[in-house]
């Protein structure tokens, strides 16, 4: 069937040439609905998390994030953690600032 971009390519070409149609419409709205409900509930856990660190270390995510890129955290595993959950985070918010356009 393809990669996933070449099936966004076909689909970008169908709706060029005119061949979209209310089921593939409804079909998109649903997907995208679904990928919003499933980003907003995984933002809610992971923020959870980065709560938790927060309160455990007394220092925001962004204030541990600069600290930790400049080597001044160290490698301790709840920084590792850490560093990956604030990564993801903002991986999430990327994604559903496009979902939501």
């Amino acid at each position: 069937m393809g990669t996933t971009l070449s099936k966004i390519k076909n689909l970008e070409r169908i709706y060029l040439g005119g061949y979209g149609d209310d089921f593939m419409d409804r079909a998109l709205d649903k997907l995208l609905a679904q990928q919003r409900a499933e980003d907003e509930t995984s933002l809610h856990v992971l923020r959870t998390d980065l709560e938790e660190m927060e309160q455990r270390y007394g220092m925001s995510s962004d204030e541990f994030v600069q600290r930790y890129r400049q080597g001044i955290m160290g490698d301790d595993a709840d920084f590792v953690e850490w560093n990956a959950l604030y990564r993801m985070v903002t991986k999430v918010q990327n994604r559903l600032s496009l979902l939501q356009g």
